[in-house]
């Protein structure tokens, strides 16, 4: 096995912008942080003296966002020790095999989609939500505790890649490829295409 190494570039951590203050109205927080940087539908992380918490951005301004919290998660939790806002990761390069023969790379990766329309797996006591029957670990060895959280709560989504190369193909291409899948992809989950556990009531669509 052969590590590409320039493709670690996915997993660089993103610039973290001063969160000023989390705000409650119910199950949705607003986090108040200039220049963020985040976009609707964007993933991100949560630091301070609290355990990180990772989900994914509802509405969004230049200075501000919203994100809804899991049944069961109070909000209140959220309204200190919480002082920086990061983009959650999106690409990670789980490892690469040469093949001589064929004078080719395979690159297998990881996408963490990021929706506002979660289909959790498992509860917060660990419990799998049928028809899930275990509770999945993110095939990212490093995750965090964090992230993984954010996999069994639906707002991320893991999806295996893979991507073969001629052996010569600059790494730039190689990037500029898998960027394009990822954003050819988040836009379905962004949107309604991809979203799961919802059900039409005859007036509105509601989460069960």
């Amino acid at each position: 096995m052969k590590r590409l190494l320039i493709v670690l570039a996915f997993v660089a951590l993103a610039q973290a912008t001063t969160v000023s203050s989390i705000t409650c109205a119910g199950q949705t927080a607003t986090v108040n942080s200039t220049a963020h940087g985040l976009i609707a539908s964007q993933g991100f992380s949560l630091s301070g003296t609290s355990p990180t918490f990772n989900s994914t951005a509802s509405t969004v301004t230049a200075n501000a966002f919203t994100f809804v919290l899991p049944a069961g998660t109070a909000c209140s939790g959220f309204t200190s020790g919480y002082s920086a806002v990061a983009p959650a990761k999106q690409i990670i390069d789980t490892f690469s095999v040469a093949f001589p023969g064929t004078a080719t790379v395979a690159l297998n990766y990881v996408y963490w989609f990021t929706t506002v329309y979660p289909n959790p797996i498992c509860t917060l006591a660990g419990v799998p939500i049928p028809p899930y029957t275990v509770c999945p670990v993110s095939l990212y060895v490093n995750a965090t505790a964090a992230e993984q959280a954010a996999i069994l709560a639906g707002t991320t989504v893991e999806v295996a890649g893979q991507l073969v190369v001629p052996a010569a193909t600059p790494p730039a291409t190689v990037q500029t490829t898998v960027i394009s899948q990822y954003n050819a992809m988040q836009v379905g989950f962004a949107g309604y295409l991809l979203a799961g556990g919802y059900f039409w009531n005859g007036s509105a669509w509601a989460n069960h």
